[in-house]
């Protein structure tokens, strides 16, 4: 009982920054001005892999040892908040490089707005 515990607040410190940014919101929401900006980095930095739709087909993505996510598929926000997406590009997660030290926080935001006018939700 004492274990399991012990894994649980584990668990939800070590998740407590992801939590947080569930509860952020992107600031250009809305923006045509930030999705043409996004489009711009997207294709510097993730088309290689997501491919120019955003549906994982990049030319670089047969490379990876697993396919990256169709992001035209993402739930909307709320379900998905626009901080996670944020905080994935920021921080990366299996194969999915972090961005942070070579993104400022406006450009992941742009991303965000990109990623979000591919949807087919």
């Amino acid at each position: 009982m004492l274990l399991a515990a012990f894994v649980l607040v584990s668990v939800g410190f070590m998740q407590r920054d992801l939590v947080t940014a569930a509860f952020q919101s992107n600031p250009y929401h809305g923006s045509l001005e930030s999705v043409v900006r996004g489009e711009q980095i997207w294709g510097q930095y993730c088309l290689s892999c997501h491919g120019p739709d955003a549906v994982g087909d990049g030319p670089a993505s047969a490379l990876l040892p697993k396919r990256p996510k169709d992001l035209t598929m993402i739930a909307p926000s709320p379900l998905f908040p626009d901080g996670i997406v944020a905080y994935r590009i920021a921080f990366g997660k299996n194969t999915m490089p972090a961005w942070h030290d070579t993104l400022s926080s406006e450009q992941i935001w742009d991303l965000v707005s990109f990623i979000r006018s591919k949807s087919k939700r």
